[in-house]
């Protein structure tokens, strides 16, 4: 059996019989950003459990569960959930989400303290548990469990890219910390994906910067959508691989931006400078060649 279990399953067959996404894309990727609006208002369908607390705060969105709620052995739950149909088949992909939780790695036997978890009604899953210093990366209940340690001072960025049938890639603050061959193609049409915060015996605060996902854009292209032109929703993105201080996603001559960022790489020297912003202002407004 699948270790993806009811939680994920319930949610794979909602998104089955669910009525047609009313999801914006733009192009080819689904972007949450945490700077002024709550994920359902873009698109994200909210189930929250019980009374969990959620504030936008200084650009991030914060939330904070209590075992109070629903007292032990599960208190609060926080999830957002949406069905990935309209990428079905698609021939890559990649989800990266940036995070910072206070949540005890002791959390991590549940679904707790912070998730991200996709999956569908054939088997391949991509299961992650986050707590503040170590994360849990689950794929089948027949395959050995990923563990790896993290800095619990600060956020981190975490990237999975998938390309058809052939190989997954997970990097964490653009270093790769684990890769093979992924039990099947992802997305299907009856993919989810599900993101959010949960409590079983500790209070925890999880703060969430982005969520983004679709198909991965070409290497210096600037085209992050990948829907054929350089516009000011592609800006964004140059700007915030240009500019953000965070692992992964550090902007500036001589800094690694991650994989996030290959995008905006235009002399492939792996950072991201004034040089590359320069080239993407000569592709701006018009079709790619």
């Amino acid at each position: 059996m699948r270790l993806f279990n009811a939680f994920i399953s319930f949610a794979c067959l909602q998104a089955v019989f669910a009525e047609p996404s009313a999801v914006s894309v733009h192009g080819q990727v689904v972007v949450y950003e945490a700077l002024g609006s709550y994920p359902e208002a873009n698109g994200w369908s909210a189930e929250p459990f019980c009374a969990p607390e959620r504030e936008l705060q200084e650009g991030w969105l914060v939330q904070r569960v209590e075992v109070d709620c629903g007292g032990p052995p599960r208190g609060d739950y926080d999830a957002y959930r949406m069905p990935l149909d309209e990428f079905a088949e698609i021939d890559s992909f990649f989800f990266e989400w940036r995070l910072q939780t206070d949540g005890d790695r002791s959390e991590i036997t549940g679904v707790a303290p912070a998730f991200l978890a996709t999956g569908d009604l054939f088997g391949v899953s991509y299961h992650f548990t986050i707590a503040s210093d170590r994360v849990r990366l689950i794929r089948d209940n027949r395959l050995p469990l990923v563990f790896v340690d993290l800095d619990p001072l600060m956020p981190h960025t975490y990237r999975l890219e998938l390309i058809g049938a052939q190989s997954y890639a997970w990097f964490i603050d653009g270093i790769l910390t684990d890769a093979g061959i992924p039990e099947g193609a992802y997305p299907t049409p009856t993919a989810v994906i599900a993101w959010g915060a949960e409590v079983w015996y500790q209070d925890n605060t999880s703060t969430w910067d982005f969520v983004r996902l679709g198909r991965i854009p070409g290497d210096a292209s600037g085209d992050y959508d990948s829907d054929g032109a350089a516009t000011l929703f592609d800006h964004y993105f140059v700007v915030d691989c240009l500019s953000k201080d965070g692992p992964g996603i550090f902007g500036g001559p001589g800094e690694n931006a991650g994989p996030g960022c290959r995008v905006t790489d235009f002399d492939g020297d792996k950072d991201v400078d004034l040089l590359d912003f320069a080239e993407f202002q000569n592709l701006f407004g018009g079709p790619h060649p």
